[in-house]
């Protein structure tokens, strides 16, 4: 279980650091808020400005790669960053109870008839 951080790359117009980093022989057995955490912990940072972007399998061997970015200001995340990747890092739980908001949310269509014509 180790972290090596490969790339760490400043971006002053998104105002984000962009981390690339590897965890070795964890394939399989890496959560996503695991991964953040550990991140967070190594750069010794708030985990709630580390936000993932994606978790990949290194091919041929059981290493992870990872992509994250660190904001300045988690404000700034949510004005560039999908709200999919925020969903992801949350528990089953909290998933669920969203799912089902936005059901109650959603306005049901009538089904619209073919015009003849």
């Amino acid at each position: 279980m180790s972290l090596n951080i490969t790339k760490d790359v400043r971006n002053d117009l998104l105002r984000r650091r962009e981390i690339d980093c590897i965890f070795s022989s964890m394939a399989g057995s890496l959560k996503r808020q695991d991964a953040v955490n550990m991140v967070a912990k190594s750069l010794n940072v708030d985990a709630k400005k580390v936000f993932l972007i994606s978790l990949r399998n290194k091919t041929g061997t059981r290493d992870v790669l990872g992509l994250f970015y660190l904001y300045d200001e988690p404000e700034d995340a949510k004005k560039q960053l999908p709200k999919y990747l925020f969903l992801r890092i949350q528990p089953k739980e909290e998933k669920e109870k969203v799912a089902k908001e936005v059901k109650k949310e959603e306005p049901k269509k009538a089904p619209e008839k073919a015009k003849k014509g």
